[in-house]
């Protein structure tokens, strides 16, 4: 009789001891439920970013070559038994003040939405750049005419004719890309507490255009026979346009890690990324191109201090137009680095980035050329949380 109360004792003592862990595991779970929905409360679920950014430029087009800039020294006219002395100007004038735009201003906004207890974001983001440059080199000779002696009386006629070198370029570039992306959170834990990872699969589409006119003009050395004066004249006319429209799949990596502070008051933060995207386009290039040549004799007569002039022009003008088009591949890769001081509502970002096209615009003059077309340089956003 006794064993059997003694078992009903601890029978009811351990009903009374499952009961209790039950209830203190219930109440556990609601207290913490409760505490999730108050902190997914308190998230933001909508982020707006906007920001801008500077970028150095790389690929996006090409200088025009043409026989007078190299010759040195100038040849001598035909049948002359003397030589036309070393051009006046340097050769390297002419490329050199032919370089296209090598930094962009531009801007960048950014919508992320993030659903309540979601580890899911879904975002669209677009960065627009655009450059222009104007730059004109001129050199001169020692002076705007020069005398030269006539006959037996070394008279002295003058030649209204001076040395010079001319160049001048126009050019414009403007870039887009455009981003749609789904991203989890996938919380490899290697960051700390407050760090994240985040993995993100979308669409990119990015949008290059770029266009110069350039025009050069060189007169060199003028040269002095008796009463004969002789030089050259040359000048050029060239402009290009050149453009690249592709989408195609992309992927991110978008890492954080806390590195002062704490996330419910003010936070210092590492952060970077990787991304990549294969995008499937079309690639446009159009160049023209006019040299011209002409070798100029002057005679001053007793007649006419003038004098009067001879052209002879030293061969066909060279005109060359092309038009290309073709459908590309092109792999396209980026990354960056920055720093963040975050808050519950808010986040200021600023850091370094880079992406690069490859392949992506074709800069030849006469023939297809193709080259690597690169944007990197420093950037400042700031993000501004709203609902939760």
């Amino acid at each position: 009789m006794s064993e059997l109360i003694t078992n009903q004792t601890h029978s009811h003592i351990t009903r009374q001891l499952l009961a209790t862990a039950s209830a203190l595991a219930l109440a556990a779970y609601m207290a913490s439920a409760t505490v999730a929905r108050a902190e997914d409360a308190s998230r933001p679920t909508v982020w707006v970013e906007f920001g801008g950014q500077m970028d150095y430029l790389q690929g996006t087009g090409n200088h025009f070559t043409a026989p007078f800039m190299s010759l040195t020294p100038v040849p001598s006219p035909e049948g002359a038994n003397y030589n036309v002395p070393p051009g006046a100007y340097d050769p390297a004038l002419f490329a050199q003040n032919q370089r296209l735009a090598r930094r962009a201003f531009g801007l960048e906004g950014k919508l992320l939405f993030q659903p309540e207890a979601s580890d899911w974001t879904f975002s669209a983001a677009v960065r627009y750049g655009r450059a222009n440059t104007n730059q004109h080199a001129h050199e001169q000779g020692p002076s705007p005419y020069k005398y030269f002696t006539f006959g037996p009386n070394k008279l002295k006629l003058p030649l209204y004719a001076a040395e010079f070198a001319d160049s001048e370029t126009r050019a414009s570039e403007s870039h887009m890309l455009l981003d749609f992306q789904a991203g989890k959170d996938v919380g490899l834990g290697v960051f700390g507490r407050n760090g994240t990872s985040n993995i993100g699969l979308g669409v990119r589409f990015a949008q290059i255009s770029a266009a110069s006119n350039s025009t050069a003009e060189a007169r060199p050395k003028v040269a002095h026979v008796m009463q004969y004066a002789t030089f050259y004249q040359y000048k050029m006319i060239a402009e290009q346009q050149r453009s690249f429209h592709g989408i195609g799949p992309s992927l991110s990596w978008n890492a954080s890690a806390a590195l002062l502070g704490d996330k419910d008051d003010a936070e210092l933060s590492l952060d970077w990324g990787l991304n990549g995207a294969v995008l499937f386009g079309r690639q446009k290039a159009r160049a023209s191109q006019l040299i011209s040549g002409v070798h100029i004799t002057h005679q001053s007569t007793y007649g006419s201090v003038l004098g009067h002039f001879a052209y002879n022009p030293l061969y066909t003008p060279r005109n060359v137009k092309t038009a290309r088009a073709r459908s590309v591949v092109v792999p396209n890769l980026g990354a960056f680095a920055g720093l963040s001081v975050r808050y519950p509502n808010a986040k200021v970002s600023f850091g370094y980035r880079a992406d690069f096209l490859f392949g992506a615009m074709d800069v030849g003059i006469d023939s297809r050329k193709t080259t690597t077309t690169g944007f990197h340089g420093p950037f400042a956003k700031i993000s501004i949380g709203l609902g939760g």
